[in-house]
């Protein structure tokens, strides 16, 4: 939302950033639950009920200075925010994604698809791991 075209979209979704630093900060891993979602929504800024949820900051606003945020909506443009890159897709991510493809294409069913990955990664979990080539003796 922040980085939306429309002003008024991009200054919303900066003011519910601010009422989400305003809020006292608790210690501990933050809980997070999905909303309910509201399929039905003309625009994605419908989706969920925000009168309803417990706004917390997201964690890829918070190295945004609290000073900045206000500047941000003082702006008559939408604000060009440059967010930390996070990997989104690790190796082995990347692994199952080829693991679940190769079960879509061998089995048919859920049941037949879930036994399909699970004896795989247990037949993976069992093979011998060598860290180096010395580890291997023929």
């Amino acid at each position: 939302m922040m980085t939306d075209d429309r002003p008024h979209i991009s200054e919303l979704a900066l003011r519910r950033i601010l009422k989400a630093q305003d809020q006292p900060k608790r210690k501990g891993v933050r809980q997070f639950k999905v909303p309910p979602i509201n399929f039905d929504c003309t625009d994605y800024t419908a989706m969920i009920l925000w009168t309803t949820v417990r706004v917390t900051e997201p964690p890829v606003t918070m190295s945004i200075s609290d000073d900045d945020v206000p500047e941000f909506i003082r702006e008559p443009t939408t604000p060009v925010v440059t967010f930390d890159r996070y990997p989104c897709h690790t190796q082995a991510v990347e692994r199952c994604i080829k693991l679940v493809t190769e079960a879509s294409q061998s089995v048919c069913g859920k049941n037949r698809r879930d036994g399909f990955i699970r004896t795989r990664l247990e037949s993976r979990a069992e093979m011998p791991v060598f860290e180096t080539k010395r580890d291997f003796n023929m």
